[in-house]
């Protein structure tokens, strides 16, 4: 089987300290640790190993913190196979991370296993696009993404980016939830606030037909469509989105060697202009004139919904969490008159978010009330907190939406 030419290096040895002296060489070790870990470990049962998201872009952010490498983002390895395997891929994540820490680095890998099926049925989405356009095959058959169909932006729903944008709010609360509050003002804090302009800017680009599948791509279009002189309709002032767009994308590809900062967005902008374009790509989703608030907006989405949709949405719920569709079956019943469980969850990340940090002036019954909607609950013994309430969402998140389009 080809190995693409690439050559997998073992760990831990004496080159690392030549190797590893700037960021290309910690990339180029990334990627050659989890290839031959994921190649171990599903041996003759892969076909190909891909490389995803930013890393295979070459826009990943890697840093040096005074003591060792720091990947601000994560690392994604696909393995293609050709029939299902039973193989724990946390587990095998776990053993790359580890296999990085002996060259001094840190950074969070995810591994997953898709089948060859599977990759011949994906329909137009922005990770299906992104993949097709971006991914890298780094192991194996190098034409096995020939195998997916092929499709243009503009047949990707304008759903799938409000998606986008609700999964990083998600990501963005429990990121939140456990920063120490004195951290606020340090290069983690811009690193989420680029991270949310630059989903903002690909839910945007997609809702108005104009996606591009990089930050660097997403940040040219904008920059173009503001310099227009028939811009396009947008929520947040284009020549300024525009413009914190291109900040945000300066910082994310350079990191802390990117320009000063002392005009950077602050944290509570951000939030405001995320609201904004979320009220207003749904209100372009389910057909609604203006931006109503997001309860209603919400409930004209779950009538949007096809019942066959949400009754899929929780049947899935309930194969992967049967225990608690069992404690929870009327509760369930009750919620799912409201809409599939990835819209409850996203209308409660939006809720809490869009609230502010630490939800100040955050009663207990509107947190309770937030929590309510959640198909998973956690012990309301304690005090509900801004904090215990971001992570109930990141684990309904994580357990019922994360691996599924349902």
């Amino acid at each position: 089987m080809s190995t693409a030419g690439h050559i997998f290096i073992p760990s831990s040895l004496p080159w690392l300290t030549v190797a590893l002296e700037n960021s290309d060489g910690v990339k180029t070790f990334i990627i050659n640790e989890g290839t031959r870990i994921c190649a171990r470990a599903f041996g003759e049962t892969a076909r190909a190993i891909l490389l995803t998201g930013s890393l295979s872009r070459g826009e990943a952010t890697i840093e040096w913190d005074g003591s060792g490498w720091r990947a601000l983002g994560d690392a994604t390895f696909l393995v293609i196979v050709d029939a299902p395997v039973s193989i724990d891929t946390g587990q095998i994540g776990a053993e790359i991370e580890n296999a990085l820490i002996l060259g001094n680095i840190r950074c969070t890998i995810v591994v997953v296993a898709s089948t060859t099926s599977e990759l011949s049925r994906m329909t137009p989405h922005i990770y299906a696009y992104e993949l097709r356009e971006r991914g890298k095959v780094v192991w194996g058959d190098e034409n096995v993404l020939d195998l997916m169909p092929r499709f243009a932006a503009a047949e990707i729903p304008m759903e799938d980016g409000w998606w986008f944008l609700c999964n990083r709010i998600i990501e963005q609360l429990e990121t939140a939830a456990i920063t120490s509050p004195g951290r606020k003002r340090d290069a983690g804090i811009r690193y989420r606030i680029a991270k949310l302009y630059l989903s903002m800017a690909a839910c945007y680009l997609l809702a108005i037909g104009q996606y591009e599948p990089s930050y660097q791509d997403r940040e040219r279009r904008l920059r173009e469509l503001a310099a227009s002189p028939v811009p396009p309709l947008c929520p947040i002032p284009l020549p300024r989105f525009s413009l914190l767009v291109s900040q945000c994308t300066k910082l994310k590809m350079q990191g802390n060697a990117a320009e000063s900062t002392e005009n950077y967005p602050l944290w509570r902008d951000a939030i405001e202009d995320a609201e904004v374009l979320w009220r207003w790509t749904l209100s372009r989703i389910v057909g609604c004139k203006n931006n109503g608030n997001r309860a209603v907006l919400l409930a004209l989405l779950a009538k949007h919904q096809p019942m066959l949709t949400r009754a899929k949405g929780w049947l899935r719920a309930a194969m992967v969490q049967p225990r608690a569709f069992w404690h929870n079956l009327f509760r369930w019943a009750r919620l799912a008159t409201g809409g599939s469980p990835r819209y409850l969850v996203y209308g409660a990340a939006g809720e809490l978010f869009f609230g502010g940090r630490n939800g100040k002036g955050a009663s207990q019954e509107h947190l309770a009330a937030i929590a309510a909607k959640l198909p998973l609950q956690s012990d309301f013994r304690q005090p509900l907190s801004w904090s215990s309430v971001a992570m109930m969402i990141a684990n309904n998140f994580h357990n019922l939406l994360e691996s599924n389009r349902s």
